[in-house]
């Protein structure tokens, strides 16, 4: 087995780190009397769980995905000593506002003052942070991008009906990270995937528009928790990393029943795990960074951490980041 130490990054590393969380906190009591139904039905309860979920943030009329996304940005620009002009790329995750035309990111880059970067959105729903990171290192391979803000912004509660069950899981949230080509391989991204199947495609869905909710169907379940837990297995065995050398895991929680089939089947510890889904819920693209974000703020996430981030997404997408901070 390989020493960690001696894993080689592409030379993009995570500098600057950052979330937003809405003003407005919505406990489950708050929103049980609300409930069409008293009970949950079967099929809800086989995607849901037992919700798993105390308290999420609401987003206000002010709290766009456009501003969250930026006062993120302003934290994640103050965490790595940059200015907003020195920003070359912003790369926005989001699927729950998205629209036809125009794009979302370069309305948030302007409210950000990233006045010189190349802002666009990218769409491959909970797994939007993977893909932005995957991308931005890309971008920032080809030597002509120093640096990329990688945002996931989203307010999953406008796709979720209100008054249904639904609603304990959405939460809404906005988190990211600076990424910037230093050329050091001792930190910074080891590896990322992605992968899709189009086979799965049906079994979360949107109308199309702007009024619709999500669906979610049973099938989810099997297929999030599983591809999870190959995402992790494929990044470490690639790696050649045991389980004993990553310091956190990170994953993208889902919804209760995935998060609690993970913990049951995957063979790291309990305590490797860093999840705030009981405090955020699901806030899709900026699941994984927000949790990274609260932890790096708190003193638990380190400077120079082993880290491994799954994640799956409607498309159907499933991947995964390994990093060293």
């Amino acid at each position: 087995m390989a020493n960690s130490k001696n894993l080689v990054s592409n030379g993009v590393r995570i500098t600057g780190i950052g979330h937003y969380l809405p003003e407005r906190i919505v406990t489950n009591d708050e929103i049980r009397p609300r409930l069409k139904y008293p009970e949950m039905h079967p099929a809800e309860k086989a995607v849901i769980g037992n919700i798993g979920v105390t308290e999420r943030r609401r987003a206000n009329e002010k709290e766009t995905a456009q501003f969250m996304a930026a006062e993120t940005s302003k934290m994640i620009l103050k965490d790595a000593g940059k200015k907003p002009e020195d920003i070359d790329l912003f790369i926005l995750a989001n699927w729950t506002d998205r629209l036809y035309l125009p794009d979302l990111a370069p309305q948030a880059s302007k409210l950000a003052g990233t006045s010189n970067s190349l802002a666009f959105d990218i769409c491959t729903a909970c797994t939007g942070f993977v893909h932005g990171v995957q991308m931005g290192s890309a971008f920032l391979s080809s030597g002509k991008y120093k640096n990329a803000l990688v945002i996931g912004s989203e307010r999953f509660s406008v796709r979720t009906r209100m008054n249904g069950y639904g609603e304990f899981t959405a939460g809404d949230a906005a988190a990211g990270v600076l990424l910037e080509y230093t050329g050091n391989k001792e930190f910074g991204i080891i590896d990322s995937f992605l992968k899709d199947d189009g086979d799965l495609a049906n079994i979360i869905e949107l109308g199309p528009g702007p009024n619709f909710y999500i669906k979610s169907y049973p099938e989810l379940v099997t297929n999030a928790a599983d591809l999870t837990l190959s995402a992790m297995d494929d990044l470490l065995k690639k790696n050649n990393v045991s389980l004993e050398e990553i310091d956190w895991v990170i994953p993208h929680p889902g919804t209760d029943v995935v998060v609690q089939d993970v913990l049951k089947r995957t063979k790291f510890p309990k305590e490797k795990i860093l999840l705030n889904f009981e405090r955020v819920g699901n806030t899709s693209a900026a699941s994984i960074p927000i949790a990274l974000s609260e932890y790096y703020y708190k003193g638990i996430v380190k400077k120079g951490d082993l880290i491994l981030s799954p994640a799956v997404g409607a498309g159907f997408y499933w991947g995964g980041l390994l990093y060293r901070l």
